[in-house]
C-alpha cells in the first residue's frame, strides 16, 4: 500500500521557504495580515482584533498538522526565513487535495501564491494516491482565479451559494471551482 499523502513540513520553491505554522509565528502573522481587512476580504474568518486570537489560531494550525488531513503553512522569503509573507493550506480529502492561501498586502502582485501553488499541485499529483487538486474562490476574486490558472488548474464550475465569506456577506456567495487532475 502507498504511504498517505502529506505536505512536507518544509519545502522550497525558487524564491520561498514554505513551512509548517508554529505557535511562535503568531506575532508575525498578527502584524503581517491577520488584522488586515483587505487581505481577509475573501476569507472565511474575520480580521483579528487581538493578538490572543492569532495565538490561538497559530496553535490550532500547528496541532492540525499532526492529524494529517490539513497542512497549514507559512510562506517565507528564502533569503529571510523570519519574514512571513503569507499562508498556504493544503487539505487532504481522500484522493484529492484542496488548497487555500493568502498573501500579505505589500507582497501582492509579485507571484508569491502562483509559485507556491504551482509547486504544491505538482507535488500532490506526483503522489500515487492523489488524482485531483482543487481550489475555489469567490467569483469576484480574480487574483485567486489567476493563481489557479497559472498553476495549470482549469475552471470546472460556478458553485452557487458555496462560500460563506463573513467580510463580504452574511449569506453564502458564488464561487469558481478550479482543478487539475492526473
Amino acid at each position: 500500500m502507498d504511504a498517505e499523502y502529506r505536505l512536507p513540513e518544509e519545502f522550497f520553491t525558487d524564491r520561498f521557504l514554505v513551512r509548517r505554522i508554529l505557535p511562535s509565528d503568531a506575532d508575525a502573522i498578527f502584524a503581517g495580515w491577520a488584522t488586515d481587512q483587505d487581505v481577509t476580504k475573501y476569507l472565511s474568518w474575520c480580521p483579528h482584533t487581538d493578538l490572543s486570537q492569532t495565538r490561538e489560531a497559530a496553535e490550532r494550525s500547528n496541532r492540525e498538522w499532526d492529524f494529517g488531513s490539513t497542512f497549514p503553512a507559512v510562506i517565507c522569503r528564502r533569503d529571510a526565513p523570519s519574514d512571513l509573507v503569507g499562508r498556504f493550506d493544503a487539505r487532504l480529502v481522500g484522493s484529492r487535495v484542496s488548497y487555500g492561501w493568502l498573501i500579505r498586502k505589500d507582497r501582492w502582485g509579485q507571484g508569491v501564491a502562483s509559485e507556491v501553488v504551482q509547486w504544491a499541485v505538482a507535488h500532490a499529483l506526483s503522489h500515487p494516491a492523489i488524482y485531483r487538486t482543487e481550489a475555489a474562490c469567490d467569483v469576484m476574486n480574480m487574483a485567486s482565479a489567476r493563481v489557479m490558472e497559472k498553476a495549470g488548474m482549469v475552471q470546472e464550475a460556478v458553485l452557487r451559494r458555496y462560500l460563506l465569506l463573513p467580510n463580504l456577506s452574511k449569506e453564502p456567495r458564488d464561487a469558481f471551482l478550479y482543478s487539475k487532475v492526473r
